[in-house]
């Protein structure tokens, strides 16, 4: 049986490398892209992922428009969205929250309580 995949829009290497580690542990896969593009075509494509992690300090495309681009793709039942930024950028925080995401975090309080905050997603589905 495959694994649920969660799909990263990371592009940050330290987080990268401790999200795909947790992700493992919890027995999940990680799929990692960082364009528009790719992450609009992989949900158009009816591969469905059990929760999209989404770096709002991205510098390959806009965090907030990758959320707004998911939205407006995925059909059906919305695959969960939870995104980390960094504290201090609280109107990019809200931006997050309208287009679209389940919840934001201080990158902080993501790196501290990664676990917790995947299977808090993960055991909704």
């Amino acid at each position: 049986m495959e694994q649920p995949r969660v799909l990263v829009v990371v592009d940050d290497l330290f987080f990268l490398t401790k999200i795909q580690t947790t992700l493992k542990h919890l027995g999940l896969t990680a799929l990692v892209l960082t364009q528009r593009t790719a992450i609009q075509a992989y949900v158009k494509a009816a591969m469905t992922p059990v929760l999209v992690v989404v770096d709002l300090t991205l510098r390959t495309d806009d965090a907030v428009a990758v959320i707004s681009a998911i939205r407006a793709t995925d059909s059906g039942a919305p695959v969960a969205i939870l995104a980390f930024g960094a504290h201090v950028a609280v109107e990019t925080q809200q931006q997050a929250l309208q287009a679209g995401a389940d919840r934001v975090v201080a990158k902080s309080t993501f790196s501290n309580h990664l676990p917790e905050l995947i299977q808090q997603f993960v055991a909704q589905e």
